[in-house]
């Protein structure tokens, strides 16, 4: 059964980071207790969305972490998420297609507004929360974890970027197979991410994404809802969806309690 073989998959995981940490000798002995938490909980985080989206509490360390990395965490988790749910989602397909190379490269500028310059696509809705997140956490507390699976993550899409700027047309023969393998590399460091994210809290919420992001268990329906009743929002008065990268948003009628919108961020993660 499936449950049985996600059981099977966490104890060879488990196995396998255990030998490797003791065939590292005595040094070993000093790792520090998110490390240590980590050889656990890492394989836990990964068989979790196999079985099931939904968040699991059974061993919640959250209480125990700072009130800020408290307040960053609720606030932040949910923008992380739909993150890599767009990352799936949408940003995949787009590599794929150097015909799409456009929208790509659009992720990686920012705008001029007067006289400063607004962040770009890709660091209002990966680089700043992730950004909060890692400083908002101790260093022994998921903290460290988080900050170089950010840096790493930067360079991937940095460089996802640059290759996406050879797009048809252009002097540069296009390579979607380089673009694939930054999309690739970026995935695995936004995994790490999720996966310190959830170690630290104890909270196996955030779900990672397989290669290629083939049986992501997350909903694209529920999804492309989401991006179909935010523009209707839009035209209703209400924030667009880029608003929503940055602020977590409840949206709502003044003085009725009725949302114009639809589906919003707020009611997004409702049974999944």
């Amino acid at each position: 059964s499936r449950p049985t073989m996600v059981l099977i998959f966490m104890g060879l995981i488990t196995s396998a980071a255990l030998h490797h940490n003791l065939g590292a000798g005595r040094g070993a002995e000093k790792a520090t207790g998110i490390q240590r938490r980590a050889v656990l909980h890492g394989a836990g985080a990964f068989a979790a969305a196999l079985v099931a989206p939904q968040a699991s509490f059974a061993d919640n360390l959250l209480d125990e972490l700072p009130p800020g990395a408290i307040t960053a965490y609720n606030q932040n988790w949910p923008v992380i998420q739909l993150a890599a749910d767009y990352f799936v989602f949408e940003l995949r397909d787009q590599v794929a297609d150097p015909q799409k190379w456009d929208l790509v490269g659009a992720l990686m500028e920012g705008k001029s507004v007067g006289s400063a310059q607004s962040p770009s696509q890709i660091e209002r809705r990966f680089i700043l929360p992730m950004r909060v997140l890692a400083l908002s956490f101790p260093p022994d507390a998921g903290g460290e974890e988080m900050q170089t699976s950010l840096n790493n993550f930067q360079k991937a899409v940095y460089r996802l970027g640059k290759e996406a700027r050879s797009s048809p047309g252009g002097f540069e023969t296009p390579n979607p197979n380089a673009a694939l393998g930054y999309w690739d590399a970026a995935r695995q460091s936004l995994n790490e991410f999720l996966v310190a994210m959830n170690t630290a809290t104890g909270i196996n919420r955030l779900v990672p994404i397989p290669p290629k992001g083939q049986g992501y268990p997350r909903s694209k329906a529920r999804y492309t809802q989401l991006k179909k009743d935010s523009a209707i929002c839009q035209n209703r008065g209400g924030e667009a969806l880029a608003g929503i990268w940055g602020n977590l948003m409840v949206y709502g009628v003044a003085g009725t309690g009725v949302s114009p919108c639809g589906m919003s961020l707020a009611t997004y993660f409702d049974g999944m």
